[in-house]
């Protein structure tokens, strides 16, 4: 089996789960309505001379994943006619081609998601789901020695809303949906942009909601400037009982990281912020001494690249809790990588507001999360999905 090309899928819909750029079945000059602040999403998928595909996802604007893919010096150039199932040694082809302007950044992020499209083949092949092949000792003799058949999903709600009303419409969805943890974001008016009065009230707000036994995660998307202004509100809101706080700070401020996580018993959360490849993460854990890191499944570098990512952090003691929020190919991959690492107890699932295709039937089947708040990892060969066409016809535009 060979590679015969590489294509990139861009996706866009408006806040009404409509068309909001060019498509080429609209009549000449129309350009479709304006968007609304919609969804933005990038697919990338792998076609091999015997037929079968495999789909990934990057968190970037298609036109530059297109570029990285299909200019000269780009990856499809660098894969046409290699075997796809030789996953680890393309990645390293990829990464060594591309060292010269890749290395870190959307560079990874495409690799990454070439990389998950190369599982998905592999298993598709071998009749294999992807999380028998990824398999990678962590050297401890207290995890598993079996892929875990169910997995643990957390919500992001996001928009969290302009009021405390519709915060708690927003996390009562999730808490209806089943989920057993739930994450709000600051926003504008609400947490982490007002005072620490109007922090406490939002947090007091998300919890009432949740009630005692789910965890709830915030993420301050580095709102906060300095540690002392982390430390205060922290403080007052530590006997809520937060689960984890992410982004506290602005993500290139690791000493101010290593401060705050020294200072405070509650878990502090780093890594969607644009951070990629173990290179990275090594630095947030050992002069940042993070709590949690967060590797993205669309963005880090790939599957494997988030498993060394964990397995390092295993050894430090901390968490991996994946990234992707509205990138379900995303969360087919989060899937399997926390079927197999032992120290990621969630790992990111969206609930789109307002509702959108593109979260909630790009892949079939849909996903389903059971009464018990866990969702099955599949045992089908590859990832275990595949794009719903008609949405892909949909929604598809030219890279932009």
């Amino acid at each position: 089996m060979k590679i015969t090309s590489v294509e990139t899928i861009a996706l866009r819909d408006d806040a009404d789960g409509n068309v909001t750029s060019w498509n080429p079945s609209f009549s000449e000059g129309d350009e479709g309505p304006a968007s609304t602040g919609g969804y933005d999403l990038t697919v990338v998928r792998v076609h091999t001379d015997e037929g079968i595909s495999g789909i990934g996802q990057c968190e970037a604007p298609s036109l530059v994943i297109d570029a990285i893919i299909r200019s000269s010096l780009g990856l499809e150039a660098l894969l046409i006619g290699e075997d796809p199932t030789e996953v680890q040694r393309l990645w390293q082809k990829m990464y060594n081609s591309t060292g010269v302007f890749g290395r870190r950044g959307v560079v990874i992020g495409a690799i990454g998601a070439i990389e998950t499209a190369l599982w998905d083949i592999t298993g598709k092949s071998l009749g294999k789901p992807v999380h028998r092949l990824i398999w990678k000792s962590f050297t401890t003799a207290a995890s598993d020695t079996e892929p875990l058949k169910r997995v643990t999903p957390y919500s992001t709600v996001y928009p969290p809303g302009s009021s405390l009303a519709e915060l708690e419409e927003r996390v009562g969805t999730a808490v209806e949906r089943g989920l057993k943890a739930v994450k709000i974001e600051e926003w504008q008016g609400q947490f982490g942009n007002v005072d620490v009065d109007t922090d406490v009230a939002v947090i007091e707000k998300a919890r009432s909601v949740i009630g005692p036994d789910r965890d709830l995660m915030i993420d301050v998307q580095n709102r906060w400037r300095d540690v002392g202004q982390a430390l205060r509100t922290i403080e007052a809101i530590e006997h809520f009982n937060p689960y984890f706080i992410e982004a506290p700070l602005p993500a290139d401020n690791i000493e101010g990281y290593r401060r705050l996580a020294e200072s405070t018993s509650v878990r502090i959360a780093v890594g969607d912020w644009g951070f990629s490849t173990r290179h990275e993460f090594a630095d947030l854990l050992r002069r940042g001494r993070l709590d949690v890191v967060q590797p993205s499944s669309v963005r880090a570098g790939g599957m494997h690249e988030i498993l060394n990512i964990a397995e390092d952090a295993y050894q430090f003691g901390a968490l991996c809790v994946t990234h992707t929020w509205c990138h379900v190919i995303g969360v087919a991959a989060e899937l399997h990588l926390a079927a197999v690492i032992p120290n990621m107890p969630y790992f990111e699932f969206p609930i789109a507001f307002p509702r959108s295709p593109l979260v909630e039937e790009l892949l079939l089947p849909h996903f389903e999360i059971a009464g018990d708040g866990t969702m099955e990892v599949p045992d089908r060969p590859g990832l275990g999905f595949e794009l719903n066409e008609e949405v892909v016809a949909r929604f598809r535009v030219d890279p932009y």
